[in-house]
């Protein structure tokens, strides 16, 4: 302790496992740490993020539900003697409670108290929370010879650790009779993995005894940090359910064209294999099928990237988007696809599609992604102008808890590198939903009444019900799903239970945040359908539980889709996250080639490389909680966390209900200004809003948003994993009070979203502006050149309010002003 050799975080991150010691408490974390705070020469720990695992909302032991759980805190040693120290310490106190400390370590005694146990990394740690065990029961259940699994390793810097891990790893695997299928090996994002499979005979000895795999040899490999499931990344099952076809009208409007789109793809979609002779899609899609999965589907089975396709090119088929120049919005660019699923068919009939069993996930994306981008084997890139790309799937055996999944890592860096933006569904949660009342009265619930018991349902159980990996990324757009859609009510007598009432609600399915340190996640909602639930009878509890109410009818969003008998025309209703993420795939789209023909048409100074900063903060710019706040409020805001509630709020709702076709267009009441640049550590640049003369002294009430979007390079070994951390203050006089989101949260991630009002009259004039200064500095290490970002303000006032006060719009006012500040900085000195 004197020489500062150890310090406590909260999750592996970066760690290596000689210099882990797993601390486990018997009380909240905070109890821990405060005992830990009295040690005199400890304060230097240095600030740390750790939750409270409190006993409400999703947190409860299994026996006590007024108990708070265990934590964990991993105690970082630089050398075997200070860890050493510390655990023999400790021991020696478990067996003599009365023993005497050091005068200095006294309140070391007092934390002691507090801990269940403090041991190296083990057995337990290197599979807590994979999933891998029911992963190995699954498939033991449906006979298959091998079982795989991944085998991640604590990253050494050292080829040669490497290396002699990897092997003595092998060993283990060959003395059991399986194999090494993989092996990958990623520097940048700290990622070293094997593939292995084993065979059925040694699982089924393991599984026989729930106890005997603290003797696994494999899982005893002191390099070995977690061993997971693979192929676990899968678009939701699916039937052979109720089509649709196109109508006579819709064929006519939607006319495929008569020769492949021109131009370059500006969105690649990493999914499944679409129907490419779908008539919505023909001559559409470029495919890209290196692996050739399209040998392993039937056509009817290529439904998910289908639909995904379908929603890119076309939105909802029951939502016709209009475009600025009141055109059926559709994107004009060919949509680049790259096939990752394949079908995996269950014996009940349905099928999932999902990354194959023989392929380390990351390894398959970071190919995908370096294929656009590079040079492979004497050919040229793939799509050198991709901008955006799509992931409507997410890994349900890897939820984020602390840490950091190498998926998202490898997104974060490859986002950074080429200048890309990730869209990611933000995963969907498909078991089912207690309610805590009983069965009986749930019939004699009113609409609202039925609202409120699932809305407190589902922050019960949010702890079940995080961010499926990747979805956690920083750098990437994380997309929830809102309880939304344009299709008509469901049909029969005896519909479906409707969970909500009103509009901009999250979807049941949809996965909750925060994100990695607590940062806003998802960053937005889109529609993704009215998921409909219907009362579970057959589980024998005596509250009432929900589960989905599955069917390819509506409600939910119409999507292009195979026909049972080959058709090419047909359509089917789809739910979930994965369509939000496709939703906002089509609106990026939309907003790059606003940004290019902005360019072309005005000869703006705006270069093609940020278009990627700026599309992503015009993505989130027009979202905001409005009425979801007031409903979510009145079910869950108690004193206990009245406090912190917005941030609570946070990872229901992210940054709200994303409105992007209101972004697209200003009015005489409205006016957006975008502005960019670079920034290296320590810099700022101020950027000046006009104030309109016409807003002087008037008490409507008014609101200013403002949107700051960057790509951060990121250090994968470092707890504070961004490198680059730009921010601003939204502190001006005309809209004053923040509203919505938290405004320590807001700054935790890689997008800064902040809507202010304010309705007293400000007196100003002609010639003042709002200045907003965006910062720049180092967080996790240095910064390694200059960092792009976007910036999006906007400036409203109630429609309606100024044509009838006013003869001069506010948009007009800022416009005329702002062109004359270019003027006078586009003179030469």
């Amino acid at each position: 302790m004197d020489n500062q050799r150890l310090a406590f975080q909260d999750n592996p991150l970066g760690l290596q496992p000689e210099q882990v010691l797993v601390l486990e408490t018997v009380s909240p974390i905070k109890d821990f740490i405060q005992a830990v705070d009295e040690i005199p020469g400890l304060d230097w720990l240095g600030e740390y993020e750790l939750d409270d695992i409190a006993p409400d909302h999703g947190f409860k032991d299994s026996e006590n539900a007024e108990k708070a759980l265990r934590g964990r805190l991993f105690l970082v040693m630089t050398d075997q003697r200070a860890l050493s120290q510390m655990r023999n310490l400790f021991e020696s106190w478990e067996r003599r409670p009365e023993m005497s400390f050091p005068d200095r370590l006294a309140p070391l005694k007092q934390a002691f108290k507090l801990l269940h146990t403090i041991r190296p990394w083990g057995v337990e740690d290197r599979i807590r929370e994979t999933g891998l065990l029911e992963d190995w029961r699954e498939r033991l259940e449906h006979e298959h010879d091998y079982v795989p699994f991944e085998a991640e390793f604590w990253f050494r810097r050292s080829t040669t650790r490497r290396e002699h891990a990897e092997s003595v790893l092998g060993e283990l695997i060959a003395s059991g009779e399986g194999q090494i299928l993989q092996r990958c090996v990623i520097p940048e994002i700290g990622y070293h993995a094997i593939l292995g499979r084993m065979p059925r005979i040694q699982v089924q000895a393991i599984m026989d005894d729930p106890e005997a795999f603290r003797d696994i040899r494999l899982l005893q490999c002191e390099d070995l940090m977690h061993a997971r499931p693979v192929g676990q990344c899968t678009a939701p099952e699916t039937g052979d359910g109720e089509t649709e076809p196109l109508t006579d009208e819709e064929i006519t409007r939607l006319i495929p064209p008569s020769e492949p789109l021109e131009g370059s793809a500006l969105i690649a979609l990493f999914d499944g294999v679409p129907l490419t002779g779908h008539r919505l899609l023909h001559n559409r899609l470029d495919v890209d099928d290196p692996d050739r999965n399209e040998d392993a589907y039937q056509a009817r089975e290529r439904v998910h990237g289908t639909a995904m396709a379908s929603l890119i090119c076309h939105s909802d088929l029951n939502r016709r988007e209009e475009a600025i120049d009141g055109s059926v919005e559709s994107n004009d660019r060919p949509i680049y696809v790259r096939p990752i699923l394949r079908p995996r068919r269950g014996f009940n009939g349905h099928f999932q599609e999902a990354i194959p069993d023989d392929v380390l996930p990351v390894d398959l994306i970071h190919r995908a992604v370096r294929r656009l981008f590079e040079w492979e084997n004497g050919d040229p890139p793939a799509a050198p102008e991709v901008r955006i790309v799509n992931l409507s799937i997410g890994d349900p055996a890897r939820p984020l808890l602390r840490e950091m999944s190498a998926w998202a890592r490898l997104l974060d860096w490859l986002a950074y590198k080429y200048n890309v933006l990730f869209i990611v569904s933000a995963g969907n949660h498909l078991h089912d939903l207690e309610l805590a009342i009983p069965r009986p009265i749930m019939n004699t619930l009113s609409a609202d009444q039925r609202e409120r018991v699932v809305i407190e349902a589902l922050a019960t159980d949010t702890r079940n019900r995080r961010l499926l990996s990747p979805a956690e990324t920083l750098n990437g757009l994380t997309v929830g799903a809102s309880h939304e859609d344009a299709a008509p009510p469901p049909l029969g007598t005896h519909p479906p239970i409707e969970p909500f009432v009103h509009r901009g609600l999250p979807n049941v399915v949809s996965a909750h945040g925060p994100g990695y340190r607590r940062s806003i996640k998802p960053d937005v909602l889109l529609p993704g359908g009215r998921q409909l639930m219907s009362v579970r009878l057959d589980n024998g509890q005596v509250n009432t539980t929900l589960q989905q109410h599955r069917t390819e009818a509506p409600p939910g969003q119409r999507v292009a889709t195979p026909g049972p008998g080959g058709q090419l025309e047909r359509t089917r209703y789809m739910r979930g996250t994965s369509n939000a993420a496709a939703l906002a795939s089509h609106w990026a789209g939309a907003l790059i080639q606003l940004l290019q023909e902005t360019r072309t048409q005005h000869g703006h100074s705006l270069t093609e490389e940020y278009d990627v900063v700026l599309t992503k903060a015009l993505l989130v710019h027009g979202a905001g909680w409005d009425n979801a706040q007031e409903h979510y409020e009145s079910v869950l805001k108690n004193e206990q966390n009245g406090r912190c509630f917005r941030e609570y709020l946070g990872r229901f709702l992210g940054y709200g209900s994303a409105d992007i076709p209101r972004v697209m267009t200003c009015t005489d009441e409205r006016v957006t200004v975008l502005g960019f640049g670079e920034l290296e550590d320590g810099q700022g640049a101020e950027f000046t809003f006009p104030l309109p003369p016409s807003l002087s002294s008037v008490n409507e009430r008014r609101r200013l948003t403002v949107t700051l979007a960057w790509l951060s390079p990121t250090h994968a070994s470092r707890q504070s994993y961004r490198i680059a951390h730009l921010w601003f203050n939204p502190s001006n006089a005309i809209a004053p009070n923040r509203q919505f989101a938290d405004h320590r949260a807001v700054q935790r991630g890689t997008l800064q979203h902040e809507v202010l009002e304010g309705d007293v009259a400000s007196v100003f004039q002609d010639g003042e502006s709002i200045a907003i200064r965006v910062n720049c500095r180092a967080d996790a290490a240095d910064i390694p050149e200059p960092i792009r970002y976007g910036l999006v303000v906007t400036l409203e006032v109630a429609e309606g309010v100024m044509p009838r006060l006013f003869t001069i719009p506010i948009y007009q006012e800022v416009r005329d002003r702002i062109a004359t500040r270019v003027q006078v900085e586009g003179r030469p000195l």
